[in-house]
Formats: structure tokens, sequence, C-alpha cells
């Protein structure tokens, strides 16, 4: 009971209905889980909100797994890092509700628009005020600057070092929040996908 699990994969399509069954017996074995990931296709919604529901984590999940339903889920506001791989459910309002300070999200619908939405709300600090690091799929990288930087002050930076550096292929770009925390906004590739990434800067 006092042991905690440092990395847990739970592969649904290996339980075929008892999920809950497993769940319950992890619970009640285990303390709590540090990075918990959740794989499988096609899964019941209830299947996969119940694991969410009911699994002790509390630093980083991934949920790598779709549902028939494709609707949104109830995420903990603790954990710290979120990763969704099919994000095809996911809204504006949704991702801005978000609280944690690492967000990874794939295959989503939002457009440049939407991100323009996303980086003003962080200036005007509106949202997402935990952020640390951002990343989402690129729907449309040919209007980016015209569509997601519209009506935003920024600077055009050098070259910055760390990670996904040598993937950058737009930017990187500089925007301040009204507060005078700065992040940066680049365009990077990796390996053959497109995506945005934001870094605020630490608080001084």
């Amino acid at each position: 009971m006092g042991i905690e699990i440092g990395f847990l994969a739970f592969r649904m399509s290996d339980f075929k209905g008892q999920c809950r069954e497993i769940v319950d017996r992890i619970r009640s074995t285990f303390r709590g889980i540090h990075n918990l990931q959740i794989n499988g296709k096609d899964q019941q919604q209830d299947e996969l909100q119940y694991i969410l529901d009911n699994m002790k984590y509390n630093c980083r999940l991934e949920i790598l797994a779709t549902t028939i339903e494709r609707l949104p889920l109830k995420i903990p506001e603790t954990i710290k890092q979120l990763l969704i791989d099919n994000g095809s459910w996911i809204t504006l309002d949704y991702l801005m509700s978000l609280k944690m300070s690492t967000i990874e999200l794939w295959n989503t619908n939002l457009t440049n628009e939407d991100m323009n939405v996303i980086f003003k709300s962080w200036m005007e600090m509106r949202s997402l005020q935990n952020l640390k690091s951002f990343e989402i799929n690129l729907s449309n990288r040919g209007d980016f600057v015209e569509a997601a930087l519209k009506d935003i002050s920024y600077k055009k930076r050098p070259s910055i070092t760390g990670r996904y550096s040598s993937y950058i292929r737009e930017g990187p770009f500089e925007v301040t929040r009204k507060d005078g925390r700065m992040a940066t906004i680049a365009v990077c590739e990796y390996p053959s996908e497109f995506f945005v990434a934001m870094r605020p800067q630490p608080p001084v």
C-alpha cells in the first residue's frame, strides 16, 4: 500500500471490459502513480473516464487512447504535465480551461485563428497562467504569422538553444505578458510534423 509506481502504461485493449476491476485493484494496492500513460483504440468513453477519475496519478498524464464517442474528457487539475495524442475532440474553450504547466496536444482541429486567441489570452493573463511549456500540432503553416500572431506585438529573436532548437522553421517570436513576463513562440518540425511551441520564461 505504501509503494508508489514511477511509470505505468495502462493498455485498455488488454483487459476487454475489465478495466474498472483492474483500476480498483491497482488503486487498493499502490499509494500512487507518478506518470500514467493510457493506451487503446476505440475504447468506451466511460471506461477511459473511470481510469482518469480513479487512478491516483500525480505528475504526468499521457492519453494515447481514442474513444468511440470522441467526447471531452474530465482531467484532474492537480497534475503538472498533460499529453493528449488524439485530440480531435479538443475545443478552444477546453484548452483554455487547462491548469497544467506542461501541455502537449496532437491531432487537434484547432486553427491558427485559435492560436491567436490562446496567445492573446495568455498575454492578457486570462488563461494558462501556470504554463511553462505548450506544444500543439499546426494545421496550416502557410499563414501562421499572419493569422496566429495577428494584432500581437512581437519581436523576432535570434536562434535559441534547448529542446527542438534545431527543428525551428519559423521564429522564435518573443511576446510579452502584461505583467512583463516574456515567452517565445516558434514553428517547429519534428520529425516530419509541424507544430507550435510556446515557452514562457520562468518568473523572476
